[in-house]
């Protein structure tokens, strides 16, 4: 039997890849910033609000979440099929939430067949904007999506988990390069009267809140 070193050379260091890409997967906060749109930051700070800042939570984690309305730039990575990566950035914005009966009609207006919230939740609509801003390589595309990546979580901390879905139009579903932006609505069900967060979450692990009012 004749057996192919190289072929085995390259198989067991793509094994290795993907036992190393998966061993770093966890749920920490990704790295992100938040875009001042004046563009102006004080260049004074006493010493009590730096030693403030300093025991505040990493921004984008649920307790020190991103400021409703404020856009985030996320730093992410794209993967080619032979597992090169390449660093990407993105912008996310909350642009409107509605909720309750309003975020029930206005699914209702975008897709009949829409189901009212189940006892004990209500729908909430987050329309959102993204926007592809930096990457490494202008041959890979970005794919985001308002199911596979977002989660809201409310404020006690549920995340619903049943079967009901709210189909939206436009929906946040997108493939896109690098200089693209698109905007459409997220949607979930949270709990009634519950303040609550939106959860964009990597597909290989790392997540960032949005704050949702």
């Amino acid at each position: 039997m004749k057996i192919n070193f190289p072929n085995i050379f390259k198989l067991c260091l793509t094994g290795l890849f993907i036992v190393t890409v998966l061993g770093g997967c966890g749920q920490d906060t990704k790295d992100v910033t938040i875009k001042d749109e004046d563009e102006k930051q004080e260049e004074v700070q006493t010493e009590e609000t730096e030693k403030k800042e300093e025991t505040k939570s990493k921004l984008g984690s649920r307790t020190n979440p991103v400021p409703f309305k404020k856009t985030v730039t996320v730093e992410d990575e794209l993967y080619n099929d032979e597992g090169e990566s390449f660093p990407i950035k993105f912008d996310l914005t909350v642009l409107e939430v509605i909720r309750g009966e309003d975020a029930y009609q206005k699914l209702k207006s975008m897709n009949e067949f829409n189901e009212p919230a189940p006892e004990g939740y209500e729908w909430l609509l987050a329309k959102t904007k993204v926007k592809f801003t930096e990457s490494a390589t202008e041959d890979l595309s970005f794919h985001i999506d308002g199911i596979m990546n977002f989660e809201m979580v409310s404020e006690n901390g549920d995340i619903y988990s049943g079967d009901i879905i709210g189909t939206t139009e436009p929906e946040f579903s997108y493939e896109m390069y690098v200089g693209n932006e698109k905007e459409g609505y997220i949607s979930g069900l949270v709990k009634t009267g519950e303040k609550a967060q939106l959860r964009y979450e990597e597909m290989l692990g790392g997540n960032v809140f949005l704050n949702l009012q």
